[in-house]
């Protein structure tokens, strides 16, 4: 079955850089990242925003039996957590960029089901 696309102005779909990679995020758009874990442990990095108002989503498709780590450069909430672990077919987070202390940070805009904790 296929699916059909809907395009959201501005949201660009970038590529998922595997095991040990960083996120290249859009100088110009806001992002959205579809990941499949292997069967073990994976890690990502996420570098901060580009820009204030920056939207940035995650979601996993495939489950290979792993979960993936993502390590924001910054903290992700008030709580100061700042890695998300994705592990479960279905689990998706949307971060969106703002300002901390003059700095551009990501908060959380929705999570379904993915854990966060401080590294």
């Amino acid at each position: 079955m296929a699916f059909k696309t809907v395009r959201y102005p501005g949201m660009v779909e970038i590529k998922d850089p595997g095991n040990a990679g960083t996120f290249q995020l859009p100088e110009h758009h806001n992002a959205t990242c579809v990941l499949a874990s292997g069967g073990s442990g994976e890690t990502r990095v996420l570098g901060a925003p580009k820009f204030l108002g920056q939207t940035c989503q995650f979601s996993l498709t495939v489950d290979g039996g792993g979960d993936v780590v993502i390590t924001a450069a910054s903290t992700v909430n008030q709580t100061g957590d700042n890695t998300m672990t994705i592990a479960d077919a279905g689990d998706e987070i949307t971060l969106r960029g703002t300002v901390k202390a003059g700095a551009l940070v990501w908060r959380v805009a929705s999570n379904d089901g993915v854990a966060l904790t401080t590294v």
